[in-house]
Parts: C-alpha cells; sequence; structure tokens
C-alpha cells in the first residue's frame, strides 16, 4: 500500500477504529518482531495507573531530559493533533516522519495479514520512530491496564503505578483487586516498582504480584515521601526525601495534591535508574519545566476558566479538592461533556458538591452522552442547568452567565478539553 499524504496516512489509521479495543500482545509482538524488536534497544520508564499516569509521564521524561539525554515519550490521547502522542525531547512527530511511519507500519500489517487495532498500530510506530531516532530513554504510558496492553513489551529499566481506581471495568475488571493484577503486571522479573496504592486489598495483589517475580516494590509514604509545601504563583512547592536524599521546595508548575504524589513518584524512578545521577539542581529544572496541558489548566483570569480532564470519579475528586484548595472564587460553572461508558451518576454526584451551575455540552464523539440525559440526572441535585450541545455556544454561555469573581471549569472528559483547546487555539489565531 502506498501512502502518499499525511491525510491518507492518519484516514488510514483513524480507520482502524473501527476494531474497537481489543487487548492482547499477540498482533504487537508479531509486528515489532517484523521490525527486529526496536522495543528492545532502549531502557524505558513504563508508567500505569488509573488516574495520574501522563503526567507522572510528562515529570519523568522532563527529569530525563534535563539529565542531557534524548527522551522519547508515548502517550495518550492526544489534545489537538494525533503527532502529540510520539515524542522525543517533547517534539511531537513530524508530519513528513509520521507520514513515513504509518505507511512502514501499514506495509507490515498487510504483509503479516494481522487484525490490527488503532492502539496496536500506534505503540509500534512509537517504538519504530525512538529507534530510528536512537533515544537514550523512553518513558512510555500504558494505554489500558497493563497486562495485555501493547506497550507491555518494552525493556523497562523502572515500573511504576500511579494509582488504581474503577474505571475501564468492562476491560479490567469490576474491582480493584482485578483492576490491580491488571496494571501490577507491568511489574518484571527481578525489576522494581514505584507505587501508590491506597486500597488495601490492591495493594496486596501488587505486593504478590512483585514478590513472585522477585521484583523491588518502593512505595510513596513508607520507601520515599512527597509533601505539600506551599501554593506560589508558578503552582506549588514539594519536599521529597528517599532515604538520604532530600530535595527541599521544589517548585512543581502543575497544581494538585495529586500532583505532588505524581511528581514524587518521578522524582523516586529517576532516582533509582541506572546511568542516572541524582542531582538536585538537574532534577528540580526537570520538574519546574514540566508541562502538561489539559490538567488544573488556568487559561485566563476574571473570571479565572480551568480546564481539566477528569473523566472518572478518582479524576474528580481531585479535580474538587484542587479547585477548593488552590483557587478562590464566588461561584462555580461547570462546563461538562462526559462519555456514556464511565460512573455517570456517581462523578455527577461529586460535581454537584462543587457546581454551582451547569452547561452541558455533547463532545464531538461516538461514545459521548446525550447531554439531555445529563440534564435529567443531574436534576436530583436542584441546581441550575443548561443543554448547550456545541462547545464553542456552551463557552459562550458561561461567560455571558459569569461574574469576574467566578470561576469556569471545562470538564468530564479528555475529549470535552480537546474541543475547548482547539476552539481557544482557533480563536488565537482569527
Amino acid at each position: 500500500m502506498n501512502i502518499s499524504s499525511l491525510d491518507k496516512a492518519l484516514k488510514t489509521l483513524y480507520g482502524l477504529t473501527t476494531m474497537g479495543v481489543k487487548l492482547g500482545l499477540d498482533n504487537t509482538s508479531r509486528l515489532l518482531d517484523h521490525f527486529g524488536n526496536p522495543q528492545l534497544a532502549i531502557p524505558t520508564v513504563h508508567i500505569a495507573g488509573t488516574n495520574g499516569k501522563g503526567s507522572t509521564a510528562a515529570f519523568t521524561e522532563s527529569i530525563l531530559r534535563a539529565t542531557g539525554k534524548k527522551v522519547g515519550l508515548y502517550t495518550s490521547p492526544h489534545l489537538l493533533k494525533f503527532n502529540e502522542r510520539i515524542q522525543i525531547n517533547r517534539a511531537p512527530v513530524s508530519d513528513s516522519d509520521l507520514t513515513v511511519l504509518i505507511s512502514k507500519v501499514q506495509k507490515a500489517v498487510d504483509r503479516l495479514n494481522i487484525p490490527v487495532t488503532f492502539f496496536e498500530f500506534t505503540t509500534v510506530m512509537a517504538f519504530l520512530h525512538f529507534y530510528e531516532s536512537e533515544t537514550d530513554w523512553n518513558v512510555i504510558e500504558v494505554g489500558m491496564g497493563g497486562r495485555l496492553d501493547s506497550t507491555n513489551l518494552c525493556k523497562v529499566e523502572a515500573s511504576v503505578i500511579t494509582s488504581i481506581g474503577m474505571d475501564h471495568t468492562q476491560y479490567l475488571g469490576r474491582s480493584l483487586e482485578r483492576i490491580a493484577y491488571e496494571k501490577a503486571c507491568i511489574i518484571k522479573d527481578f525489576g522494581t516498582v514505584f507505587a501508590h496504592i491506597e486500597d488495601k486489598g490492591a495493594l496486596n495483589v501488587v505486593k504478590e504480584v512483585a514478590r513472585d517475580r522477585s521484583a523491588k516494590l518502593k512505595l510513596l509514604g513508607k520507601h520515599f515521601t512527597a509533601d505539600f509545601n506551599a501554593v506560589t504563583s508558578k503552582g506549588q512547592t514539594i519536599d521529597f526525601s528517599f532515604g538520604k536524599y532530600e530535595m527541599k521546595a521544589v517548585e512543581v508548575p502543575l497544581i494538585g495534591r495529586h500532583q505532588v504524589l505524581n511528581a514524587g513518584l518521578a522524582l523516586a524512578a529517576c532516582h533509582n535508574l541506572k546511568g542516572i545521577k541524582p542531582n538536585s539542581s538537574v532534577f528540580q529544572k526537570g520538574i519546574e519545566s514540566t508541562l502538561w496541558e489539559g490538567r488544573m489548566e488556568v487559561i485566563s483570569r476574571n473570571p479565572t476558566l480551568v480546564l481539566d480532564s477528569a473523566h472518572n470519579p478518582d479524576g474528580v475528586r481531585s479535580l474538587t479538592q484542587t479547585l477548593r484548595e488552590y483557587f478562590s472564587f464566588e461561584r462555580c460553572l461547570l462546563v461538562l461533556g462526559l462519555m456514556e461508558d464511565k460512573a455517570v451518576d456517581e462523578m455527577l454526584k461529586l460535581f454537584s458538591q462543587i457546581g454551582d451551575r451547569f452547561i452541558l455540552v455533547k463532545p464531538n464523539q461516538e461514545r459521548a452522552l446525550d447531554p439531555k440525559d445529563l440534564a435529567e440526572r443531574l436534576s436530583a441535585f436542584h441546581k441550575p442547568v443548561e443543554v448547550v450541545p456545541e462547545l464553542p455556544r456552551a463557552l459562550e454561555a458561561a461567560e455571558k452567565s459569569s461574574n469576574p469573581n467566578d470561576l469556569i471549569c471545562i470538564t468530564g472528559s479528555i475529549f470535552t478539553v480537546s474541543e475547548a483547546k482547539q476552539f481557544f487555539a482557533n480563536d488565537l489565531v482569527g
């Protein structure tokens, strides 16, 4: 198959979304073997978790880059362009390289006659691009779960589990223990895993997997610590310690108590990597220069406009806690768009505890929940609700009904945030 342009290449790639989600390693393994197993050539920090894995990946990548290393970063989904998923030193893969990558992998798929999924295809692209670009380290975010996730074929130097909560239960299991097992299976034999796990049952599962694989388990709060220090004009500061190694007042640009934990996990993992010498000033530079858009991202002030990709109950809890602790406002207006396969009722109950007014939208996704359905479910909480399906009009409605001392939060899904980011980007261009 000859793919001659980026548009055609991306059309081919997105056509694979009809294959849905299919957990398993066989397809990815066969494709990677065809390319000489590029994923085994570069040491990797592999990051799983219900929430926080993207932010932790961003922190980790930034620390490693600050040490002078060439770092590949693979995350999903993207906010504005597909290219964001595959980055080297935080530069997204170029359009020309992306076109070539899609063509290479598609030819292999055709030759091997593999019914590959979208995520399997893109994971192979990432590993191949990093290998061909000769990265020193890769930071790889798990797509879903861990055990059967396509990324679980990489050469792992450190595993990280950021959190364990109830999400994607139709694929990962309907108990925290089952979900914990799926995520814990990124742990490699004789490896080291850094984790933050609050539920005792889930923690016991992770301990058992680590023990069975003769791996070292390093727990946040026990083997290393990350504590909130203060709110600053740039975000917040934290104190970090790992044995005798200490860092005080580390400047963290991402806000929220959950980001304290994510930064701590990244620091601990990098502290342990072969060939990476812990250096407080270098590690500090890495943390303070971390960028991760769409997560408690402040767009403007008066009124304060915040974007956050909270998409499950634990994410909403972190969002509401952060809004209360880090912001001052008279009313909170929520521009909300959710996916139908989430724990909608539980999320709405949590949102109702912070939201004074709701403007409901429908993200441009097949899985998006009808905002009229949302409005009906929200009626139990007796809050003012307005249904404005198109996000640009919803943002205009929020702005018109807000006062300078209010806070507008756009949330509910990364797809909702993505559309908002695209709207603001177009608005600036216009």
